[in-house]
C-alpha cells in the first residue's frame, strides 16, 4: 500500500507539472484517436476517448476521436483515414483490434506516417489489429498471443527508470490489469498451434524481440504470486510495455488499460500513459534504444 500511495503523489506531482508555463503557451500538439473494434469491443474504449481527451488539455496536445467504439464491428467506417488527413496530425493512438477495413493504401498511409516522423501510441487491445499486415507489427512491436490473467495483482519491473512514460513509478508497479503475451516468432504450418492468437485464431505474422524494441516494463516474476498464471514461470521473460524509434517516427505501446475504472481513478496510470504520450509526440525526449535479451 505504501509504494503504490507514492506511486500516486509522484504521479499526481508529475501531471501538475505538465499545466505549466512552457506548456500552456507551445501550439498544442494534433493526436488522433482511433478505438475500432473488429473483433471484441473493450467497454473501457469508451472512457479512454474521455479520459485521453481530457488529459491532453494540460499536457501539450490536443484530441480528435472518430467515437469508433460507437460502430458495429460489421460495419466499420475508417475511409476518412488516408495519407492526406492524416498529414493534420502529429501523431496517431490506436485502442482497436482486428483486421480494420482498411485498404492497402490506408495501411501504407499509417505506417508511412509514422515512418516519416509521426507519433505512434498503442494501448492494450492494440496489439491485436492488422494481423494481415506485418508492417504494422514492426511499427507496434509485436502481436498478441494470449491475456494472462485478470482481476490479478501483478508486479511490473521497470527496466527503464528514466523514460518519460516510466520514470514516475520508482524500480516497481503494483497493478490490476489483464496483461498479455505477445508472439515469439512467425506463424509456421510446422507447429500449427504455436504462435497463433489463442482468442480469434489469427496466425501472428512476426515476433516479439528485445532487439528490436525498448523494454520498459516487464512482469517480476519474483514479486508476483504466478501461481495458476497461464504460461507464467519463474524468471520467465514477459515484457508489457515498450518504445521504438519506426523510421524518422516514435512508437510507444502498453498492454495496460483493460478496465474501465483505470482511465478514470489510477493516477498512476495516467501519468504512464501520458507520458508515453509526450515522448511519442516529441514533447519529451527518451532513450528507445533496444537493449537485447535480458
Amino acid at each position: 500500500m505504501r509504494c503504490v500511495l507514492a506511486g500516486s503523489i509522484v504521479a499526481a506531482a508529475f501531471i501538475g507539472t505538465l499545466a505549466g508555463p512552457t506548456a500552456a503557451q507551445q501550439a498544442p500538439k494534433r493526436l488522433l484517436m482511433l478505438t475500432h473494434a473488429g473483433l471484441y469491443k473493450h467497454t473501457s474504449l469508451g472512457p479512454a476517448e474521455a479520459a485521453v481527451t481530457a488529459w491532453g488539455r494540460d499536457a501539450g496536445f490536443e484530441v480528435t476521436t472518430l467515437q469508433g467504439y460507437l460502430q458495429d464491428a460489421s460495419a466499420l467506417d475508417l475511409s476518412v483515414v488516408t495519407a492526406q488527413y492524416l498529414a493534420g496530425f502529429d501523431g496517431i493512438m490506436m485502442m482497436t483490434n482486428g483486421n480494420l477495413p482498411m485498404d492497402q493504401a490506408q495501411r501504407r498511409a499509417l505506417t508511412d506516417f509514422v515512418r516519416n516522423g509521426g507519433g505512434f501510441i498503442g494501448v492494450h487491445n492494440a496489439a491485436l489489429t492488422f494481423y494481415d499486415y506485418p508492417e504494422f507489427g514492426e511499427m507496434l512491436g509485436g502481436y498478441f498471443r494470449r491475456a494472462i490473467q485478470q482481476n490479478h495483482v501483478f508486479v511490473l519491473r521497470v527496466e527503464d527508470q528514466d523514460h518519460p512514460a516510466t520514470r514516475m513509478l520508482g524500480s516497481s508497479w503494483p497493478i490490476v490489469d489483464e496483461l498479455y503475451h505477445y508472439g515469439t516468432a512467425p506463424w509456421s504450418p510446422d507447429r500449427p498451434e504455436e504462435n497463433i492468437d489463442v482468442l480469434f485464431d489469427n496466425r501472428i505474422p512476426m515476433g516479439f524481440s528485445r532487439d528490436r524494441v525498448r523494454v520498459l516494463m516487464s512482469i517480476d516474476t519474483r514479486a508476483t504470486d504466478i501461481e495458476g498464471l497461464v504460461d507464467v514461470e519463474a524468471g520467465g521473460d514477459y515484457p508489457q510495455s515498450w518504445v521504438r524509434r519506426y523510421g524518422q517516427g516514435r512508437s510507444f505501446y502498453t498492454s495496460l488499460g483493460h478496465r474501465d475504472d483505470i482511465w478514470t481513478n489510477d493516477s498512476v496510470f495516467r501519468a504512464h500513459v501520458v507520458g508515453g504520450i509526450r515522448w511519442a509526440l516529441g514533447l519529451e525526449e527518451g532513450d528507445a534504444t533496444p537493449r537485447g535479451a535480458r
